[in-house]
């Protein structure tokens, strides 16, 4: 059968068992195609095996086999990249054998890449690296063409896999690893533009308030790649997923936690700062509540926490079209605001943060108190003692 095959195919293909070959535990030396054969097996093993103290013999037997056998997938794929990146890049093309297109086309089809990350939790911290390694390896940038789409297929309309990644999250001994392979995924933007079309973005902004802080800093880390790797993807979504996005995460701006808060604070002006965010930061600095987060902020004790916040801080000052409100918590607070910023310093020479401060400074001292009109009655209601003049500022 060719390397590429429809979706529908793929999946009718994962409702059919596969079938095993006996397990040689003795030797770790296996033919490719035997090693995908046998790896099914095994992991059919290990999800039937019980979670019992007599049986953790078994398990870790299991655990090495598994090993062994990935260890042979993954040489697979290397053995892939590095024929492709031996070639010509304008005019030559990867040697393909097709025995290395039948391996990985067996490993897709016998759906082992999700099974495997279903099991991350009772596999063994070593097991647990192999399964990683493998799935990010299936998307090397350098592997041949018709391997790249055919495992871009199976990833991006796998109908659990992004379900299987975001469940390891609960465990603490397998978030890491779930977390990698999550961000090697996004270096594409196909995948990026699956991920959070699924809703599982706001899955990891509840993983980065874990109580576990490597878990915590791990899931806003991969929330940062998702959101920063194809903006082009990920701003259109944003727009469209605002308000539940940031009912979410702005109470990560306020979280206790100090790794996890600057992250947060970090992605926040990562996106509000470049153009494809645009849309979405004119929203953002329309909210009163917003601007009062981000005021706090620079009331924080620490230092890189102030500088990050006076980023933010900024776009509501000069943002030219600040609504009513906006207006009239700057100039009540703008006496302490221009105290708070001229005793804000960067930690080194920057000229571009001292301009920008000045540049605040001056706009936060320029500002007045704004105008407010009372409505005007109609004509028809006007008091006879009053004179039917409209006032000029009605006019």
């Amino acid at each position: 059968m060719g390397i590429l095959f429809k979706s529908q195919e793929l999946f009718r293909r994962l409702s059919t068992p596969a079938r095993c070959l006996p397990v040689a535990r003795k030797s770790s030396r296996h033919s490719p195609r035997d090693a995908v054969q046998k790896l099914a097996c095994e992991v059919g093993q290990l999800l039937s095996c019980p979670s019992t103290p007599e049986s953790q013999t078994k398990t870790e037997e299991l655990c090495k086999d598994v090993h062994n056998h990935l260890l042979v997938i993954l040489n697979v794929l290397k053995e892939l990249s590095e024929t492709c990146g031996k070639n010509d890049v304008l005019h030559g093309r990867a040697k393909v054998t097709q025995e290395q297109l039948h391996v990985l086309e067996q490993f897709l089809a016998a759906d082992l890449p999700v099974q495997l990350l279903s099991q991350m939790t009772t596999l063994d911290f070593e097991v647990r690296k192999d399964v990683m390694n493998v799935c990010c390896a299936l998307l090397w940038p350098d592997l041949p063409e018709e391997v790249a789409a055919q495992v871009m297929e199976y990833v991006r309309f796998h109908p659990t896999l992004f379900n299987k990644l975001m469940d390891s999250y609960a465990n603490e001994e397998a978030a890491l690893f779930s977390g990698a392979v999550l961000r090697s995924f996004f270096r594409y933007g196909q995948l990026v533009e699956t991920f959070l079309t699924s809703g599982k973005a706001f899955e990891l902004i509840g993983y980065a308030r874990h109580h576990c802080i490597d878990v915590a800093a791990d899931a806003i880390y991969t929330l940062r790649t998702a959101m920063l790797e194809h903006k082009e993807v990920s701003g259109p979504w944003l727009l469209a997923n605002y308000d539940e996005f940031f009912a979410l995460y702005n109470p990560l701006l306020q979280c206790q936690d100090y790794v996890v808060g600057r992250q947060a604070l970090a992605l926040l002006a990562g996106m509000l700062m470049d153009r494809k965010f645009q849309r979405v930061m004119l929203s953002y600095v329309s909210n009163e509540q917003n601007l009062k987060i981000v005021m706090n902020l620079m009331l924080a004790d620490s230092h890189a926490f102030q500088v990050e916040a006076f980023h933010l801080f900024k776009i509501f000052v000069v943002n030219p079209q600040k609504p009513l409100r906006i207006q009239q918590i700057l100039v009540k607070n703008k006496d302490r605001l221009v105290a708070l910023l001229q005793t804000l310093h960067a930690r080194s020479n920057d000229a571009n943060f001292s301009a920008d401060q000045q540049k605040v400074i001056g706009r936060l001292l320029d500002m007045q108190p704004p105008q407010t009109f009372p409505r005007c009655k109609p004509l028809g209601e006007t008091p006879s003692s009053v004179s039917g003049q409209i006032p000029a500022h009605c006019q």
